[in-house]
């Protein structure tokens, strides 16, 4: 059985009514300030193409997540799509270049891109279990469209919050009011996406690990 990539590819949503110089800037840094976050984790770093798409090799499934993950978080101009596909590169790996890269995942990968501009979801994946693809694609829609949704307070909020943390702390940390930071707290969703994020990495190493 010939070894199957994991490839992300993403655009910016409306990029065409929301690129401005500075903004066009941080598209760039962004995806330079994951490639060396992440560089052990991707095989082949980010590449920007076509303008406003970008696209990866990544070492494992849940990596690829957690990759997605912090690439909306640190894009604060707009919003993303974004596609994980499991399947095989019959080209080009050896050349540390995305653009060079030819096969069936890269296919996948542009089919799929298509398909997710048609709808409302910020995310879809196709692995080659199906059960894994259902939940991860489930849960990873659930996180990113509550996270869209979130202004700047709320990210400070979820950076600086865990269960160890009390929102006393978290409210002198943060410069405003413990009521504020519980109102947050809510408005925010946080204890969902909390256990959301966590529950995916003990889903897709449980699966994955069960089926490989």
């Amino acid at each position: 059985m010939k070894k199957k990539n994991i490839i992300i590819i993403g655009d910016v949503i409306k990029s065409s009514k929301r690129f401005h110089p500075d903004k066009w800037e941080n598209f760039h840094q962004s995806v330079e300030t994951i490639n060396k976050r992440f560089a052990p984790e991707l095989i082949i770093p980010f590449t920007v193409y076509s303008g406003d798409s970008f696209g990866a090799v990544c070492s494992d499934i849940s990596s690829a997540a957690e990759i997605i993950l912090s690439m909306q978080e640190i894009q604060k101009y707009y919003k993303s799509r974004y596609v994980l596909i499991e399947d095989e590169i019959s080209y080009g790996v050896e050349k540390k270049s995305f653009l060079t890269l030819v096969g069936p995942a890269l296919w996948k990968s542009e089919d799929n891109l298509n398909n997710i501009k048609k709808s409302k979801m910020f995310f879809v994946s196709d692995l080659q279990n199906k059960l894994l693809t259902i939940t991860v694609n489930t849960i990873m829609n659930l996180i990113l469209s509550v996270k869209n949704d979130w202004n700047e307070q709320e990210w400070e909020v979820y950076r600086n919050y865990n269960e160890e943390v009390k929102q006393k702390e978290l409210a002198e940390k943060l410069g405003i009011t413990q009521q504020y930071v519980s109102k947050l707290i809510k408005q925010a969703r946080l204890h969902l996406i909390k256990e959301s994020e966590e529950n995916l990495k003990i889903i897709i190493n449980g699966i994955h690990r069960k089926v490989y």
